[in-house]
């Protein structure tokens, strides 16, 4: 009987505690008042408190009145509280970009997620069921869904959303249901074969069954536990890689490129995930049993760029400097081309920078000692400069002298002597003398405009924070 059988499920996985408080996604779908009967059944043995959801997506009117009205009134039977939440899905689907199922999906788990503080529950609890599971493994491996995909949906997600059907299948919850007499309403937009899932359900599990394997949904839910076995043992072994290599840094995490490498690729993958799961702090907008879409990422990663940055969904950005791989939140500009005169002697904030340059005269005698202060100051010959002295960025074809080099050498290959990202060379300054670049900031001052013996007028020049 389903009750044995559920409660088998529930006491196999620790889907129940005593004295849980949990909301209960009720449709009023077969599947939902089932699942809202047998809870009932549970109560006194659990001391239950269920909470009763159920959402208006705003897409089927007529309908949805009597869903709501159905649902309210098993809640009216059993004595349970009962939230009823409207969504125009429709207007969040387009602003957001989602297909109407992910929209809709993504709606009812943040109503869920308001009522869990509000009556201070610790669960959900949703009423997919054995045929649900086969469906959702053949749509994610028609995506190209990965290992992670492929487990399929787990009877216990994070500890806090629980599936008591999930090893129950379609045909006995509806024979339950008449057995019962458990009134349900279904959704007619489960027959309509605009939907991926719908045509799956109604018309590629017939074919399979029919032409190739008639016990073939058995046979995907024991791949789907082959699969969770498997990917069980993987997570665990990039567990311990991530704890090994991924380090904290205020809000940013890192780890060395060379470290990566060294492990599996299988891993990789994993370890690249959890990085960028743990940025985005539950902000996360991947479906369960999907994956951030890294495919883009592990490529670059792979590729022969030695630095590079890339913006990821939410607002997050990885960075490779060389060795190091970061990963933090925020977004990324970087200065458009600028070219600033600056006031000789006096102040100038350049806005492009955020930067103040201090320009003046030293006169009388000096120590070289004094010209080394810090990379942020340079001492020029002021006799050797042309003005008025600009401030500009990098331009494609730039080259100076480096002071103590033989000759002159384009920017570009001296920024990748010096390992400065190709990212961050715009946001370099450039102090310009005449055709001159006089001073790489924060790097080097050219040669022709150095401090010698025979100077003997002096042009400080200062970059400091606004």
């Amino acid at each position: 009987m389903l009750v044995n059988q559920v409660k088998g499920t529930i006491e196999r996985y620790h889907l129940l505690d005593q004295n849980d408080r949990l909301i209960v996604g009720v449709s009023g779908g077969v599947d939902s008042m089932v699942l809202l009967h047998l809870l009932n059944t549970y109560r006194k043995e659990y001391n239950l408190f269920p909470v009763v959801a159920h959402i208006n997506h705003g897409l089927r009117p007529t309908e949805s009145e009597k869903e709501a009205e159905l649902v309210r009134q098993g809640c009216n039977r059993f004595g349970f509280p009962f939230e009823y939440g409207q969504f125009n899905v429709k207007e969040f689907q387009r602003v957001q970009g989602l297909s109407l199922q992910d929209a809709a999906r993504r709606t009812r788990f943040l109503f869920f997620r308001l009522l869990l503080p509000k009556y201070h529950a610790t669960k959900v609890a949703l009423g997919h069921h054995a045929d649900d599971q086969v469906e959702t493994l053949l749509l994610r491996w028609i995506r190209g869904s990965g290992l992670k995909g492929l487990k399929g949906m787990l009877p216990i997600r994070e500890g806090w959303v629980i599936r008591p059907l999930l090893e129950s299948w379609r045909d006995e919850i509806e024979s339950f249901a008449r057995d019962q007499g458990i009134p349900y309403l279904s959704d007619s937009s489960n027959l309509q074969p605009t939907y991926l899932r719908n045509r799956i359900r109604l018309r590629l599990i017939p074919l399979i069954e029919e032409e190739f394997q008639p016990n073939f949904k058995l046979m995907m839910l024991k791949l789907s536990a082959h699969f969770r076995g498997e990917d069980d043992f993987i997570e665990r072994e990039a567990e311990e890689a991530y704890q090994k290599m991924v380090s904290e840094e205020e809000d940013h995490l890192f780890f060395r490129f060379s470290q990566f490498q060294s492990i599996h690729k299988a891993l990789q993958r994993r370890v690249l995930q959890k990085a960028i799961q743990k940025i985005a702090r539950g902000e996360s907008s991947v479906e369960e049993g999907e994956e951030w879409n890294i495919d883009s990422i592990y490529g670059r990663l792979g590729g022969s760029a030695s630095s590079f940055i890339q913006e990821l969904p939410g607002g997050i950005f990885l960075e490779k400097r060389y060795d190091r791989i970061s990963l933090g939140k925020g977004s990324v500009k970087l200065p458009s081309l600028f070219e600033t005169v600056l006031i000789s002697p006096g102040q100038t904030f350049v806005k492009e920078i955020g930067k103040t340059v201090n320009v003046e005269k030293v006169e009388g005698p000096y120590c070289k000692m004094e010209l080394k202060a810090s990379p942020f100051v340079a001492y020029l010959d002021y006799q050797r400069l042309q003005f008025p002295l600009k401030m500009r960025n990098f331009k494609p074809g730039d080259r100076f002298h480096p002071l103590g080099a033989k000759g002159t050498q384009k920017l570009k290959e001296f920024f990748i002597d010096h390992k400065v990202p190709r990212f961050e060379r715009p946001k370099i300054p450039l102090l310009i003398s005449g055709e001159i670049i006089a001073w790489v900031v924060g790097h080097r001052i050219d040669d022709r405009v150095k401090v010698t013996d025979q100077t003997r007028k002096i042009l400080k020049v200062e970059v400091t924070s606004a």
